[in-house]
Parts: C-alpha cells; structure tokens; sequence
C-alpha cells in the first residue's frame, strides 16, 4: 500500500511552546511515527515573541526537519509590532508562499491537507493545493477571527466584518472536513455559513506525575500564557490589588510574553501591586514543573470571545493536578467545562468582589485545591486521552481518502 502523505498547513508550529503549536506538532509527530510522509509549511517561530527564537529570525533555519518531519519556514513580522494589519501581512504572505507551491506543483503527490485556522486564508491555500494534487482538505479550526475581531474591538467596521464573515465562508466550503475544539464553535461556524461536515474533537492532554500541593508554607498564584486581549489580563487587577493588601504571603507569578506584556507591568506598578514577579515562560521540559509549583492558576477570558476560542492552558493545568478560577461568561465553554470537571471555579466577568473572595478562599483550604487538581487530572483521563482523540483524527484521513 503507497505511503500516505500529509501535508501541514501550520502558520505556528515546534519550537513554539503555547497556543496551537505543539498540538500541532504532537499531531504530525503522531502521523510521522505511525509511517505517514509528514511535510510542514510554518511561519519562522514568533509567537508571543521572537526574541527566544533569534536561530530562525534570519532564515537560516527556513529549511529544516525535526525528527522525519520536514519542515518549510515563512517570514513573518514580530506579533505586536503593527497590530491588526501586520497580522493580515503575514497572513498574506503565508497564503501567498501556499500559493506558490500550488503553481510549481511542489505538492502534487500529497494525499491529505491539514489547514490550521487561526486564519482561515489558510484554506485558500490549500484549496490551490489541492486543485493541483487532488488531496483532501481538514481544516482544524482553533480561531474563529471575525468573532475575535469584533468582540476584542479590533475592528468597529460593520463592513469590514461583514467581509471577514463572507472570506470565512468561502474558505470554510473549501474544506472535505472541519474540526472544532467546542460545540459552540461549531454553531458559530454554522451561523457563518459553513455547510461541510463538522467534528467536535477537544484539546487533548496527558496527566503529568502527580504532586501533592503542599498543606502549608508560601502560597503561590500564577498566571501563564500570551498577555494579549484574547486574555484581558485587566480583569486580573483587582484581584492581584486584594491579594497584595491582605494576603502578603501570597506569590503572585505572571508567566510569559506578548503585546500587553509591558503595559501590564506598568499598571502593576503603578498600583503598587507587591509579591508580584514576571517571568517568560517556562521551558517545555519544565514547563509541567513550573505549573506545578503554583496552588491557584488563573484563566482570565476577554468578553464575548468564548465562542470563538478556547484558552489551551486549563488543559494543562488540569493535567498538572492544579485548580484554576477563570473569568468567563455564564454557559460559555469555560463554564461549562468548569462545571462538567469540578477542577476549577468561574467567575463571571465584572463580579470583582467574587472573583477575589473565591480566590482567597481556596488559598486557605489546601484540601480543597488538592481535590480539585485530582477532579481536573481524572477529568482529562476520560474525556481527553490522546491517543483516542488521534484515532479519531487517522479515521477522518481513511474516510476522506475512501471517498477520494
């Protein structure tokens, strides 16, 4: 039987360590090793900065492979540094390189197109892939942009959306099969217009060691992850406001880069926020202990963006056996999962008062935080595993290519 070949359209990919990439890598590594050609369209690596990723910054790196995977880069300017608009430049230019191979026939024997859409002009790239090798397309949904740019106030433009909302259509139709991480993507997804078929798979994780929360001693608070408006770490203030005036042996820990970074740090400042440490994220192979060495972690969630993507950090910190409190709307997907694992508390947002009675509650009752990390590690054992979520990912390949 000829050996299938995958191709990835990853815009974020190894060695980036948040957001999509290494799910996006973990999937293809999958591929690799159960014998399928895996290849790999990627920007350089940036996100949420490039500073720790200078090796490719130039392009000497454009060309690479990690393990059997084969790997092609994509320049790509510093998220951040122009907004909106730098974001669409490098969308086009990722969809222009896309665009290129389709013309010279680069990929004409490859059988399965994987689009990753955190830009769904993703998809117009591999629909003149596939003209070209006749491949199935997968499009695996993880941003849905005109939802994120209308409720993050990225753009006010009615018309603007409505265009965003018409490019998201046409490019969602290209695909064989969609896949989505929620039930309420896929509704959005239906109200856009999509009329492919659409697979819920979630975000899989796999439970680290388990580590005891220590009863006693130094408490530890952290938040890790992109400071950017995704996140609105603003809904934090108050609470690190409270924890720093009453609770003075609290650590407060913020991990990570991004566009808010700096104004965060100014606005810690200037309240006078104590106990209060940034540092960059921790690196893979201790990522899982760096998690662990917090009792509380937040999951703050900008308002109106619960539909449109889903913070992949709970998972890990479910995996790590560590309760979190997120600030999400009622009924979004971070309350429900909230509710359906019983590893964590949601406040909805504006309600300050709750937000730091919950937190300083569960400071005080270790018990509890070591009954909610298990709840969130036993969570992600039943419903997250791997390895089922893979299979699930290999049957949709051998039906899409059953039917090809």
């Amino acid at each position: 039987m000829p050996q299938t070949s995958v191709l990835n359209l990853s815009p974020y990919f190894w060695p980036e360590e948040i957001g999509s990439a290494p799910y996006c890598r973990e999937l293809a590594q999958h591929f690799s090793d159960k014998g399928y050609s895996v290849s790999t369209l990627a920007f350089r690596p940036h996100y949420p900065s490039i500073e720790p990723f200078k090796d490719w910054a130039e392009g000497a790196r454009d060309h690479e492979a990690l393990g059997e995977i084969r790997i092609e880069r994509v320049p790509v300017n510093p998220r951040g540094s122009g907004g909106f608009k730098d974001r669409i430049r490098n969308d086009l230019r990722f969809l222009g390189r896309a665009l290129s191979h389709a013309v010279r026939g680069t990929h004409r024997d490859v059988n399965v197109i994987i689009a990753y859409v955190p830009s769904v002009l993703t998809l117009f790239g591999a629909k003149a892939l596939k003209m070209r090798s006749g491949a199935a397309v997968i499009a695996i949904v993880h941003d849905i942009e005109s939802g994120l740019a209308s409720s993050l106030n990225i753009t006010s433009s009615s018309t603007v959306l409505k265009v965003m909302r018409l490019i998201e259509r046409f490019g969602l139709n290209f695909a064989d099969n969609i896949v989505v991480l929620t039930d309420g993507m896929k509704q959005e997804l239906r109200d856009l217009g999509c009329r492919k078929p659409i697979e819920v798979l979630p975000i899989w994780s796999q439970v680290a060691q388990e580590s005891p929360i220590a009863p006693s001693g130094t408490s530890r608070v952290m938040y890790s992850g992109n400071f950017g408006k995704k996140q609105n770490l603003d809904q934090l203030l108050p609470l690190l406001t409270h924890l720093s005036a009453n609770n003075p042996n609290v650590e407060i820990v913020l991990r990570g880069s991004g566009s808010e970074r700096a104004r965060i740090e100014q606005e810690v400042a200037r309240r006078g926020i104590g106990n209060t440490r940034f540092l960059e994220l921790a690196p893979s192979d201790e990522f899982m202990t760096s998690l662990q060495s917090a009792n509380i972690h937040l999951v703050p969630q900008a308002l109106n963006v619960a539909n449109y993507a889903l913070p992949s950090k709970l998972f890990s910190i479910m995996s790590a056996g560590r309760p979190f409190v997120c600030v999400a709307e009622p009924n979004s997907p971070l309350d429900v999962l909230t509710k359906e694992s019983g590893a964590g508390i949601c406040v909805y947002p504006g309600d300050e008062t709750r937000l730091c009675q919950e937190v300083s509650e569960l400071l005080s009752d270790p018990a509890r935080q070591q009954r909610m990390g298990q709840a969130g590690r036993s969570f992600v054992q039943q419903n997250m595993n791997r390895d089922t979520i893979f299979d699930s990912y290999e049957a949709i390949i051998r039906r899409l290519s059953r039917a090809a």
